[in-house]
């Protein structure tokens, strides 16, 4: 136990050094390079160089390969929803005539109904009048059947025929319009029933109030099938199909599973959430998911076939994500991939890699350490042979300071003074000041950038306030512009407390 711990100890003090000289490099690098007036370009990749570490070293700091493998990729799609109701089972409850409603039976919101069932009786001195000319249309008929004239009894049949279907577009229900026949007895108030099955979502129908054609007095919405609309990220659509089984999670029942299916994908994206809508459809006979509901739905997208490596062999830093191929006898070559969906604790690498390769699943932040070391001090030790880049004229003469000095952690005031060629003040450029930090995949922590725009001061003076997130070491680029056109820019390194 002893000889572990020791060799642990020496481990771990091989790579404190080793950070401390790779960022101390990167220091003086940038220090080399302030002193050029080429104006600074966006942060570079992070530089990394081929390791070789021998089997024994291997084995006490854990590195582990494994095979890139081609499998079936159907990514476990898992998505938060909405209880909405089926929009294809709602109706609304109106009138084709004018009159007063009489008696009301379905007096209140959320009330069920069943089809057929009262809903309301109307008093319509139009139908009343239609009713009766029924009458009279029948009696005709009846007093001119044995007429000697067809013409008389063929014209008596459509004047009946026309009332009855006057009534029947009013929407009078068969059966009373049977009764019309049977009793030869104008109703004065007519009885209207339910269309189908459901409950009331919304009402208007008061006893006694005065209606008119048209007008809206109940919405019925039928529940046994109800729909889930749920956020879809862009980058997982293409594995939605139409007609794809769901399975659904409610909060209010946790142990249960409801089965569902896509009927539908939206058209549109959203483009705050960079998201799509997508339409689950389940059946809810017992009456239980009600409208309004979370809702979690999970499924199996459509697969392909691709090339996966587990999680933990992916460095992600941001701009960039670094796997490391073993090339055999201790040697591993850092390589750049592009990657796919994530399938549980694996990921599929789009491009970089091929089949049958191995790759470091263990102690690959060590690897990192090591690559990024090396691509340092190779980069350091060819520094003093290059030949410096031929400078350019500045336009413009940029002076850069921080209140206070050196800045901290938190809010700062940056101020930023700016010359043309002449030592004349530039008061009408547009001034920005961004900071940056490289990745540092160590300590699991991805590269950092904040950026300021300086408000006009005069005197070519621009000043901002900035945050910056934590101490260390920053690249600081001031920029100056005018009418979208650089002007110049300075680059320096900054201490942060």
């Amino acid at each position: 136990m002893r000889r572990i711990l020791v060799t642990f100890l020496v481990v771990a003090a091989v790579l404190t050094a080793a950070l401390a000289v790779v960022y101390g490099l990167r220091w003086r690098a940038a220090r080399a390079r302030t002193t050029s007036s080429e104006p600074a370009q966006a942060a570079p990749a992070q530089a990394r160089g081929e390791v070789t570490i021998d089997p024994r070293r291997q084995q006490l700091i854990g590195v582990r390969t494994v095979r890139v493998a081609r499998i079936s990729t159907t990514p476990r799609l898992r998505t938060v929803g909405v209880v909405r109701y089926d929009e294809t089972r709602l109706t609304d409850v109106n009138l084709k005539l004018e009159g007063w409603i009489h008696d009301l039976y379905v007096n209140y919101t959320g009330q069920s109904v069943r089809r057929g069932q009262p809903l309301f009786t109307i008093y319509s001195p139009d139908l009343l009048g239609t009713e009766n000319e029924y009458l009279l249309a029948l009696k005709t008929r009846d007093q001119l059947q044995q007429s000697q004239i067809p013409e008389a009894r063929t014209r008596a049949d459509q004047l009946v025929d026309a009332a009855r279907e006057r009534l029947r577009l009013w929407d009078l229900p068969t059966e009373q319009i049977r009764a019309l026949e049977q009793t030869r007895q104008a109703q004065p108030t007519v009885t209207f029933r339910s269309p189908t099955d459901g409950f009331v979502i919304d009402k208007q129908a008061i006893a006694g109030m005065h209606v008119m054609p048209g007008q809206s007095l109940y919405k019925l919405v039928d529940l046994s099938v109800v729909w889930i609309e749920a956020d879809v990220y862009e980058a997982e659509i293409e594995r939605i199909a139409l007609g794809s089984p769901a399975t659904v999670t409610i909060e209010a029942y946790p142990a249960d599973r409801f089965p569902a299916r896509v009927i539908y994908v939206y058209p549109t994206m959203d483009e705050r959430t960079r998201t799509v809508k997508v339409r689950f459809s389940l059946a809810n006979r017992v009456g239980r998911l009600k409208p309004g509901m979370f809702a979690t739905a999970e499924l199996r997208g459509t697969g392909r076939a691709g090339l996966v490596v587990p999680v933990n062999a992916v460095l992600d830093s941001g701009p960039e994500q670094i796997v490391f191929v073993a090339q055999g006898d201790g040697y591993f070559e850092p390589r750049k991939v592009k990657l796919g969906h994530r399938l549980d604790d694996t990921i599929e690498i789009v491009e970089g890699l091929k089949e049958g390769e191995d790759v470091a699943t263990g102690a690959t932040f060590f690897l990192d350490s090591e690559s990024q070391l090396r691509a340092s001090l190779q980069g350091y030790e060819a520094l003093p042979n290059q030949s410096a880049a031929p400078s350019q004229p500045a336009n413009v003469d940029i002076t850069f300071r921080t209140i206070p000095d050196p800045p901290k952690t938190g809010d700062n005031r940056f101020e930023v003074v700016v010359n043309d060629a002449s030592g004349k003040p530039i008061d009408d450029a547009d001034v920005s000041v961004q900071l940056f930090m490289p990745a540092m995949p160590t300590m699991n922590m991805p590269p950092m950038r904040s950026e300021t725009k300086l408000n006009r001061a005069g005197g070519g003076a621009y000043r901002g306030s900035g945050q910056v997130m934590m101490a260390g070491r920053w690249d600081v680029t001031v920029t100056v512009a005018r009418g979208g056109q650089r002007l110049g820019a300075k680059q320096l390194p900054v201490l942060v407390r």
